[in-house]
């Protein structure tokens, strides 16, 4: 039997979760999936698939950052202090386009107040299946409207003692202090960086001829990017292509797909810069970032720094492609990738 003390302090005396859709006061509710955090608790903030819904839904917030791990490393006070908005960030890890817009539309239906997104669109990937979804087991109850299946979070052993025994209860009465959503799966510091780093985890791809021209399929683009800032007028989107490193760059190379990923790049651009609300970025013209390996853990991840600095840019306007300059700095790009001394890379 589920210990009855626990449960009264969860759920407020153990009432149907379909009682307390408001607030229910007494509950702890350790996913957010009912109202925010309650004052004197401490709630650690981890579970990106489990608490994001949550957040929301129920914290006060005008401006969001969201995207995959490439944007974990964001400090949301410091994209407050630049833009001057109250900020949460809502990322998963290793998502699709479609699984990070999803969780935006919820978020633009629950808070009308949202005025800024901050949104990393992964270079890999805005050509994939606009349907992907990458993360298997999805906590379908917590993102649904209905009531009845709340029992699977309600009467759930590992929410009731591991995430509010453990990451609530216990956290609390151990002097924790609630995840600021500057900390929030927060990765740099927890990795080495560097050109060890990054070559040790990379198998360079046998070379492969080059690839015949390929054009950029739009339904992912449109579907899960472009319908949500359509639909949303009244938020500014600030899009950025995530910067990965020169390793990233040359494993496209040795696989003949080099020149496909810049054509499909530049047909992305065409496709998002029409879109008055939509400011688009791109840094892979940041050749001094992109090739030093000092920046990044892997041949993508890049420390925290660079999430800084892509912050700094997007509050002066650096690097902001527009229907003037695109060409320009896609031409730019085109020369340097094309002809980069990948071998040196080896030495």
């Amino acid at each position: 039997m589920l210990d009855e003390t626990l449960v009264y302090h969860v759920w407020g005396g153990g009432r149907p979760a379909a009682a307390f859709r408001g607030r229910p006061d007494g509950a702890i509710d350790p996913y957010f999936h009912y109202h925010k955090p309650l004052p004197g608790l401490a709630y650690r903030i981890y579970n990106e698939r489990y608490q994001n819904d949550g957040i929301a839904k129920h914290f006060d917030y005008d401006a969001v950052i969201t995207g995959t791990s490439m944007t974990q490393n964001f400090k949301a006070s410091e994209f407050g202090r630049l833009f001057g908005c109250h900020c949460v960030k809502m990322p998963f890890s290793g998502a699709s386009y479609r699984e990070v817009s999803e969780n935006l539309k919820r978020a633009i239906q629950a808070n009308h107040n949202i005025k800024t997104v901050l949104w990393g669109l992964d270079y890999n990937s805005f050509f994939r299946d606009p349907d992907e979804m990458r993360y298997e087991g999805y906590p379908a109850y917590l993102y649904d409207s209905q009531p009845f299946n709340d029992v699977e979070y309600i009467f759930n052993k590992e929410v009731l003692f591991g995430d509010t025994y453990g990451s609530v209860l216990a956290y609390t009465r151990g002097g924790g202090k609630t995840t600021t959503f500057d900390e929030y799966n927060n990765w740099d510091g927890q990795y080495e960086y560097g050109k060890e780093a990054v070559l040790s985890q990379y198998t360079r791809p046998q070379r492969a001829e080059k690839q015949g021209a390929l054009h950029l399929d739009p339904r992912n683009l449109n579907q899960n990017v472009v319908s949500v800032v359509k639909e949303n007028p009244q938020i500014q989107f600030y899009l950025f292509f995530t910067p990965y490193s020169i390793v990233y760059w040359d494993s496209l190379n040795q696989q003949g797909t080099l020149q496909n990923q810049l054509r499909m790049e530049k047909e992305a651009i065409e496709l998002l810069l029409p879109y008055e609300n939509i400011h688009l970025y791109s840094f892979f013209d940041e050749f001094g970032v992109i090739t030093d390996l000092n920046h990044y853990k892997d041949s993508g991840h890049y420390s925290g720094k660079v999430n800084d600095f892509i912050m700094e840019c997007m509050a002066k306007g650096d690097h902001k492609l527009t229907e003037e300059n695109y060409q320009e700095y896609w031409g730019n790009v085109w020369d340097f990738y094309t002809s980069y001394d990948y071998g040196a890379l080896f030495e």
